[in-house]
């Protein structure tokens, strides 16, 4: 039997015993738990692992709201990834919580001055001089808001007083250099404080970019690029600095230079988003679209690790149409880094350009949970709306960026896009006004303003803010089509035309100002000159889908059916997705006789994009023109299972179900739903009063149609159901003129045909 060696001691196991228990009581302990959080989240936040620590410093709020440094570390992580809304909020709930953090208060100030809310930005400036009346600091942000607000002596006032305080401070010798610049015959005060704030400290990577500003105004470009370029070496992440010194190699006629500042730039900062676009940016803007595809693949490759130069490449692809490729590299990212906003846009981009409007919208709508202050997605996920018609979402997405960022271009624009489409010219005008406050030059602003103008007939003031538009921005060529179509509304032709030219020229896939000057041609009946000039522009931008769009459009004017169908099939070819190609075929093909056509080409145009209704009721009205009620009947449902509120297909679909005697109650159901959704029409008009004659309400019924019938009285269908109703309501003379109007307006159709019964009875 073999013996156990050593002793057996209680005393020991009991230690050991006590020792788990406070161990584990510590585990339990949630201020424990908290503070191993934010230790973590710290720890990665030191490494540079931004994402790591905001998930640790969430982790500690979740287990305490109230700690004030797991919120103001999270809003520090935030701003090291340029995610300022998120920064803010957290920034808020910190001070909230520590009204004597004095460092938060500061970094609120500086975002609300970024944002220009000088007015928030002050008070939180004044808030710490109650605190610290001598922080230099809050006064140097006091500086810099009067700066802001064009109040230059109060700027000066303010620094200077920053220096009595601290005189040996660098920065505030570069503030004070800064504030001089702006004053012409001060330029050498400013030079001599740059040069002060350089020698007090020669690593003040600031002070050296505003002084290789100095310099390049002076004309001494390679003394600027030596301060510059010493910037960069002291900042080597700074994106400003780097770009700045880009822009002078450039001016220096050195882009190799300046494309190696960017790609290292790009390199060092290859896990930030903005550092990932550097020199994407400068290869964009040069029209080097091919050289960024395989520079970009093989700085993939070299870190391969990068979600940012991933998501970069991704849409460089886009940029050259190679949307396979694009989507396996969001499929992929989609699978490693879901919770990276800037995937989860790519991807949104990716369906709706695969016309998924609907999957975009959703899953923009899942991430908005995941990031609530992200101006990006709620700003794509106002285009996801557009893209699926709904206006009203569509606002509420551009209003909540526009919120959290003041002036935020995209969002306006898209506040914008939807004022336009609502034909609510009041919003025009607020948007063009909210962001002339931000951008007081804004070129696009004046053009906002000018187009509500014109809806409104103000005309004068519509070209005098054309014209401004145009003179802070010649190349802004909306503007430009903008005025010469409102100069051709008001018969001052010549002039129309030359700006309407000048906006083809600027940019020959302007396709408006084509439409405007074509319009004209057909207005005139000079279609001929009308077809040139659309095939003399395609010949400048021939892989234009809209273009073709237009030349079938005019081809049909001119009875070429034969030509439009050709013409709309190149546009479907240039973009599978235009749904005016496939319109175009449909009338031309139909109008030839050929339904089958284009029946089977909406068949392909549904199956790539299952979630638009508008294919599916079309696919229904062919039908039905084939004499296929069922296939027609189930289509028509099909559009209603997308959109309810689908007005063509509730309209079809109700007057189909009358005409095979099915469900009269469903029947007025949908014509109440299409006649909601275009009051105006007489189609709608007529479905639904026939809708109320079945069911017995003639009075309602005939309202209806004495409306329709001076918006359309050549409607055949119209005449006969009126003939119908006078005739229930006694008015025998009226019913017999209407019934002989129907009988002649469409002799040997259906419609006629019971329009001759309904007379034979009458006598």
């Amino acid at each position: 039997m073999l013996k156990r060696q050593g002793t057996f001691h209680p005393a020991a196991l009991l230690a050991v015993l006590i020792s788990a228990t406070v161990l584990q009581g510590c585990v339990r302990d949630p201020n424990v738990k908290k503070a191993r959080y934010l230790k973590s989240g710290e720890h990665y936040a030191a490494e540079g692992k931004q994402q790591e620590a905001i998930i640790q410093f969430a982790n500690a709020i979740k287990i305490d709201p109230n700690y004030a440094a797991a919120h103001y570390d999270l809003a520090k992580a935030y701003m090291k990834l340029d995610a300022f809304a998120g920064a803010f909020t957290e920034l808020q709930h910190t001070v909230a919580l520590d009204p004597h953090n004095i460092q938060a208060r500061m970094d609120i100030g500086d975002l609300l001055l970024a944002a220009h809310q000088y007015a928030a930005s002050k008070d939180q400036a004044n808030a710490i001089l109650a605190l610290q009346p001598n922080n230099a600091n809050a006064m140097v942000l006091l500086s810099n808001i009067a700066l802001g607000q064009g109040n230059t002596a109060e700027a000066l006032q303010q620094v200077k007083r920053a220096l009595t305080i601290d005189p040996n401070n660098s920065n505030f010798h570069a503030a004070l250099g800064l504030i001089e610049l702006r004053d012409p015959t001060q330029r050498q005060a400013a030079e001599d404080e740059l040069q002060k704030a350089i020698a007090l400290d020669p690593r003040n990577a600031a002070a050296h970019s505003v002084l290789s500003g100095v310099l390049a105004q002076q004309g001494d470009m390679q003394g600027a690029e030596q301060q510059s370029r010493t910037a960069v070496h002291l900042a080597p992440t700074n994106i400003r600095f780097r770009l700045a010194l880009a822009a002078i190699e450039i001016h220096n006629g050195n882009q190799a230079a300046a494309e190696a500042t960017l790609q290292q730039g790009t390199e060092l900062l290859s896990d930030n988003q903005q550092g990932a676009d550097l020199l994407w940016n400068y290869y964009s803007d040069t029209h080097q679209v091919d050289k960024a595809s395989s520079v970009y693949a093989a700085l993939v490759a070299r870190h391969p690790g990068s979600v940012p130069l991933k998501v970069t490449y991704a849409h460089i692809l886009i940029q050259q149409q190679k949307f396979a490729q694009a989507r396996s590299i969001a499929d992929q990212l989609m699978k490693s880094s879901s919770n990276n906003p800037d995937v989860a846009i790519l991807n949104a981009m990716l369906l709706l350009q695969a016309g998924q409007a609907e999957n975009a919208f959703l899953a923009l709508q899942k991430e908005e949970t995941n990031w609530p202050d992200n101006v990006s997605i709620k700003i794509w996920l106002g285009q996801a709306a557009l893209a699926k018609g709904d206006l009203p979402d569509a606002e509420q997405s551009f209003q909540a960026a526009a919120r959290l960022q003041p002036g935020n271009i995209a969002a306006e624009t898209g506040l914008a896009t939807v004022a336009n489409q609502l034909g609510d010219f009041n919003l025009l005008t607020q948007v063009a006004t909210n962001t002339l406050a931000v951008y007081p030059n804004s070129s696009q602003a004046y053009l906002w303003k000018a187009m509500a103008e014109a809806h409104q007939q103000q005309t004068d003031e519509a070209a005098a803010d054309l014209q401004t538009a145009i003179a802070k921005d010649p190349a802004n060529v909306p503007a430009i089509q903008e005025l010469g179509a409102l100069r051709m509304s008001q018969n001052k032709i010549p002039e129309g035309e030359k700006l309407l030219e000048q906006a083809l020229t600027a940019d020959p896939n302007d396709v408006a100002a084509l439409g405007i000057l074509v319009g004209y041609d057909v207005h005139q009946n000079q279609i001929p000159q009308a077809l040139a000039l659309v095939q003399q522009q395609i010949a400048k931008a021939p892989s234009n889908s809209q273009m073709y769009d237009l030349l079938s459009e005019v081809q049909m004017t001119a009875k070429d059916a034969s030509g439009a169908a050709a013409s709309a099939q190149k546009a479907m070819q240039l973009n599978p997705s235009d749904g005016a190609a496939i319109s175009n075929y449909t009338r031309a093909e139909v109008s030839q006789g050929n339904p089958q056509a284009a029946l089977a080409s909406w068949k392909n145009w549904t199956a790539a994009h299952p979630d638009q209704a508008h294919g599916y009721t079309v696919l229904g009205a062919l039908e039905e023109a084939l004499a296929n009620p069922d296939a027609a009947e189930a289509y028509y449902k099909k559009a209603l299972a997308i959109d309810s509120n689908q007005p063509t297909a509730a309209n079809n679909l109700a007057y189909l179900m009358m005409q095979r005697g099915q469900a009269i109650d469903v029947a007025l159901s949908l014509a109440e739903i299409a006649h909601r959704g275009m009051p105006n029409s007489p189609a709608t008009s007529d479905t639904l009063a026939w809708a109320y004659y079945l069911k017995g309400t003639y009075g309602s019924a005939r309202d209806l149609l004495e409306t329709a019938v001076k918006t359309d009285p050549d409607d055949a269908s119209i005449q006969y159901h009126l003939g119908m109703i006078d005739s229930k309501l006694g008015n025998k003379a009226d019913a017999l003129a209407h019934l002989k109007k129907a009988s002649t307006l469409a002799p040997d159709t259906q419609i006629g045909k019971s329009a001759d019964l309904a007379l034979h009875a009458i006598g």
